[in-house]
């Protein structure tokens, strides 16, 4: 009987405990593999139907994005390159806004057109190459690429365009866990695997938080003679850069949060646990924009390098006026079409007479 009562007034203290029984119960971290927007990966993603078999892929993209002299894309074109293993057939979907699609050097196969995607289909002996050279509709994959550029009374703006912003949650936690699970995001990171999801014990109940993260862009190249090797975006740094204006030739690689998972040792609690939360949306942000096209292996490793080339619009051919010359010659060919004319109608009347 007394230790019903001990039991009874345990709970009844319990619930006069604002969130005490949120309290040490495990919560999951935002998935770090999840996308936060439906692009990119652009046109859905790639997707496989093979029976029977899984085969592993790592994927490679380079898409080359022609600006004009204002900074705005309009052609956007991606070379895809699909290592594939495991024996047995393949059909593979990459969905696209595209225009065109061809075979790119060193493919093994040619790729199929559809309307909205093109296709890899056959059987693989053990190693195959798949690789498409794709011409993508630019003014529907403008708002996915990752850095915009706008170019205005002498100067450029570079503005990394990843950013979004994400309903999450804070709350304390112990810190075993949360740099354990961070220190699994770093081998991640480091070997390029796929990096696997992570929760902690709670001390304290859970507070709505609203989260806006954008992906590390590494900006490497040069705007007329300014060179440029510079981090836009991610945790604590700039994601706007003006420079002198000038001829474009950059190259933009995505980057995992790297700064987010060597937290310091005095770090624990909240602050831990928003640190957890920002890497792995970080993370999965990174993840989206290394996928631009997408790949048919859910776990295989992906990686999108970005190219901005300055380059002239192609100006529409404008049919030349009539000259006086060609006048003069339409006019001759007329007399002398009539001419023969008049002379087939005489001779037929000449022969029946």
């Amino acid at each position: 009987m007394k230790a019903t009562r001990v039991v009874l007034v345990c709970a009844a203290t319990l619930a006069l405990v604002p969130g005490a029984a949120a309290a040490n119960r495990f919560w999951a971290l935002p998935s770090p593999i999840a996308p936060l927007t439906p692009s990119p990966p652009i046109g859905g993603g790639a997707t496989t139907s093979a029976e029977g078999v899984r085969h592993r892929v790592a994927a490679r993209s380079t898409v080359v994005v022609s600006v004009d002299s204002s900074g705005t894309p309009f052609a956007v074109v991606a070379t895809q390159r699909l290592a594939v293993r495991r024996v047995g057939d393949y059909l593979f979907t990459i969905g696209a806004p595209l225009t065109n699609v061809e075979a790119a050097p060193g493919s093994s196969a040619t790729p199929g057109l559809r309307s909205t995607a093109f296709l890899w289909e056959g059987f693989n002996p053990g190693r195959r190459t798949l690789a498409a050279r794709v011409t993508l509709d630019a003014p529907v994959v403008a708002a996915s690429l990752p850095l915009r550029i706008s170019v205005a009374g002498g100067r450029a703006t570079l503005e990394n365009a990843t950013a979004t912003s994400v309903t999450t949650s804070s709350a304390d936690a112990p810190a075993g866990a949360l740099t354990a699970y961070l220190r699994s995001l770093r081998a991640a990171a480091a070997s390029g695997a796929v990096p696997t999801g992570g929760g902690t014990e709670l001390t304290s109940p859970l507070r709505p938080a609203r989260v806006t993260v954008s992906v590390p862009l590494l900006v490497d190249g040069a705007i007329g003679r300014r060179r440029l090797h510079t981090v836009l975006g991610g945790a604590g740094r700039p994601v706007r850069l003006v420079v002198p204006a000038g001829r474009i030739r950059l190259t933009v690689r995505p980057l995992p949060p790297t700064e987010l998972l060597s937290p310091p040792p005095a770090e624990t609690g909240r602050k831990l646990v928003d640190r957890a939360v920002r890497a792995s949306l970080e993370y999965a942000r990174s993840r989206q924009y290394n996928a631009f096209l997408g790949n048919p292996d859910p776990v295989g490793t992906t990686r999108t390098i970005y190219a901005y080339r300055s380059a002239a619009r192609a100006v529409p051919a404008v049919a030349a006026p009539a000259t006086s010359d060609s006048r003069d010659r339409l006019r001759t060919m007329l007399v002398v079409l009539g001419l023969a004319a008049v002379l087939v109608a005489a001779t037929v009347v000449w022969s029946r007479a």
